[in-house]
């Protein structure tokens, strides 16, 4: 809590619009505790955090919308696709990067897999993976130093429908109606 009545003052103000933000929403649970973190541990504000963002996607003669639970934005660009999951953060390891190859104009370079506490940060251009826990998810600082040594391109147009055909695999799966036998 900041020493003077001025902090204090910046911070319940800060602090209000956060919370605000993050009540106006309709996030999950662990999307929610994952927002607030990104908020009041990483620096970010709320212009830099997009929930539930719809992308569509068009594969061949048909065309479906994927949602992103969360999504960092630094300097305007879309820079990390964050997935909140309830487990097995492993699984969504080929789905987030083929989200984040092919759902905007250009690929995004990060995705975090977590489940508010656990965490898998990738580097969707080059695959490399990094797990602990949601600490490793760069504060807003070191976004800054890294997106302005980024390169934004676009993924190679010949390789997207693969990409596509992948999100398109796990939508179908996790839309499938479950049945009790």
């Amino acid at each position: 809590m900041p020493d003077s009545t001025e902090k204090r003052g910046c911070f319940t103000e800060e602090h209000l619009k956060h919370e605000e933000f993050i009540n106006t929403l309709k996030l999950s649970y662990i999307q929610k505790e994952t927002a607030q973190f990104l908020l009041y541990h990483r620096g970010y504000s709320p212009q830099d955090i997009e929930a539930n963002k719809e992308f569509l996607v068009s594969l061949d003669n048909e065309s479906f919308n994927v949602s992103a639970d969360l999504i960092i934005k630094v300097e305007g660009k879309r820079f990390i696709f964050l997935k909140c999951v309830a487990n097995s953060l492993d699984s969504w390891e080929r789905y987030s990067i083929a989200f984040c190859r092919v759902v905007d104009s250009h690929q995004i370079p990060y995705a975090l897999i977590t489940d508010g506490k656990a965490a898998t940060l990738l580097n969707t251009i080059d695959g490399v993976a990094t797990e602990g826990d949601v600490r490793i998810m760069p504060h807003k600082n070191e976004a800054e130093k890294i997106i302005s040594k980024t390169a934004f391109t676009s993924y190679p147009e010949d390789r997207k429908g693969r990409e596509k055909r992948i999100i398109y695999a796990f939508e179908a799966i996790n839309s499938t109606p479950k049945t009790n036998i």
